[in-house]
Parts: structure tokens; C-alpha cells; sequence
């Protein structure tokens, strides 16, 4: 009896071997892909940010010009 059991205990091992891959894989796909989508995410971050800084410095640069030409200043850095 004992090894009718174990026979079908690894019959049912190999049946259930496809679905338990499966959630493996998935497991580790899951993990992995957070993980990958923060890297990502961060750099997307940094890059846009860095642009994003660049383009309100030049709209800066833009309105203090304006700012002083229209002040009528004589002072370069005002």
C-alpha cells in the first residue's frame, strides 16, 4: 500500500510538474521585473528631471533678462 502511495504521490509530481514551473517562473518573473522597473523607472527619473531643470533654467535666464531690460537696469548681474 505504502508504495502504491508513493507511486502515486510521484505520478502526481510529474502531472503537477508543468503548473508548478509555471508559478515558479512567474515568482521569479515577478521579482525580477519589480526590480528592473525600479532601475528603470530611476533613470527615466534622473533623465527627465535633468531636462526638465535645464529647460525652467533657460525660462529663468529668459524672465530676469526680460525682467532687467525692461527695469531698464544698468547693473549686469540685476
Amino acid at each position: 500500500m505504502a508504495a502504491a502511495a508513493a507511486s502515486s504521490d510521484m505520478f502526481d509530481e510529474i502531472v503537477m510538474a508543468e503548473e508548478r514551473f509555471h508559478g515558479e517562473g512567474y515568482q521569479e518573473g515577478y521579482a525580477e521585473g519589480s526590480h528592473v522597473g525600479v532601475v528603470e523607472g530611476r533613470r527615466y527619473g534622473s533623465l527627465h528631471g535633468a531636462k526638465m531643470g535645464s529647460e525652467i533654467g533657460c525660462y529663468l535666464g529668459f524672465a530676469l533678462t526680460w525682467q532687467c531690460l525692461l527695469q531698464k537696469c544698468t547693473d549686469e548681474k540685476n
